[in-house]
């Protein structure tokens, strides 16, 4: 599970206090999207998306009393294939962000996000960059690495036991 690379921005590296993990959950770093109906085969799927990377940072504001906040700025990176039944050349999906406290694994704040796609042109691969900030306040004596935060597709229970039934075949 990769940290940040870097981290709160102060006059000295060595002195940056430590960012949250972020983690792309594996059960939901993928999205098959099928067109409606019964039908699940590869003439059925309208385009496959996967979170393959992100990139980021965090900058730690704490006040005398040891309270604060860590704000992480987030870039997902989406990488679609557009399937058989996408007439539209179009697509949308959700995903989201969770941020937990890594002692306990507890969920804190949950927030989902929309993004689209468009396959322009002749294209049938494209990527999608989605940017935003996460705030978490920090109690007395909290750091940002006592913190982790997830990040996946938002699925479906049929889609997640389809990702899940992938691993087995």
């Amino acid at each position: 599970m990769a940290s940040l690379a870097a981290c709160a921005k102060q006059d000295s590296a060595a002195n940056a206090p430590p960012c949250p993990n972020i983690i792309i959950v594996k059960d939901t770093s993928e999205l098959t999207a099928f067109r409606p109906g019964p039908g699940r085969d590869l003439t059925d799927v309208v385009f496959d998306a996967k979170l393959g990377r992100y990139d980021g940072d965090c900058e730690t504001s704490l006040e005398k009393d040891h309270t604060g906040t860590v704000s992480v700025d987030l870039k997902l990176f989406f990488e679609a294939t557009r399937g058989p039944a996408n007439d539209s050349r179009e697509g949308k999906f959700s995903y989201y962000v969770a941020i937990a406290k890594k002692s306990s694994s507890d969920i804190l704040a949950k927030k989902v996000f929309d993004a689209g796609l468009k396959f322009e042109g002749n294209r049938n691969r494209v990527g999608v960059l989605q940017e935003l900030t996460q705030k978490i306040p920090l109690h007395k004596d909290q750091l940002g690495e006592d913190f982790d935060i997830y990040v996946g597709f938002q699925l479906t229970p049929e889609q997640l036991q389809f990702n899940r039934g992938k691993v087995a075949r």
